[in-house]
């Protein structure tokens, strides 16, 4: 999921791959909108998004996990297929959760605390909840 203005880096081809299927705690429109799009990426740095709307695909680039969302077969909710060493779609969930919880706020409300060791993305203030971002 690349934030960043410049493009995404080249990946070799994919193919969408069976797994574990569960029913999502969140609808996958959220990564549709830029907040929810940043706080999902807080949650799986080195994951680039694909597709819109509620069939979102999620691959991990460093680990080749991959996550994609659809409408349930009953038509109430979503449906997401996770597999490989990463839960990229818990992780997303569990993110847009918290930020879901404090309101939903703009990314204004977020702030970063940077050391030698560590990079930190809090949310309200330094204290608030955070997410640690890889060095």
């Amino acid at each position: 999921m690349m934030a960043r203005t410049h493009g995404r880096p080249p990946h070799g081809p994919f193919e969408l791959l069976p797994g574990e299927q569960r029913p999502s705690r969140i609808d996958p429109v959220l990564l549709d909108d830029w907040s929810g799009r940043f706080v999902a990426q807080l949650a799986a740095p080195s994951a680039e998004r694909l597709g819109a709307g509620h069939e979102q695909i999620l691959l991990d680039v460093a680990t080749g996990s991959q996550a994609r969302t659809q409408v349930a077969e009953d038509g109430n909710g979503w449906t997401v297929i996770q597999r490989g060493p990463l839960k990229l779609w818990n992780a997303v969930e569990d993110s847009l959760a918290i930020w879901q919880s404090h309101g939903s706020p703009h990314l204004s409300e977020f702030g970063m605390t940077i050391t030698p060791d560590t990079q930190r993305i809090w949310l309200g203030t330094p204290d608030g909840p955070s997410w640690t971002l890889p060095i």
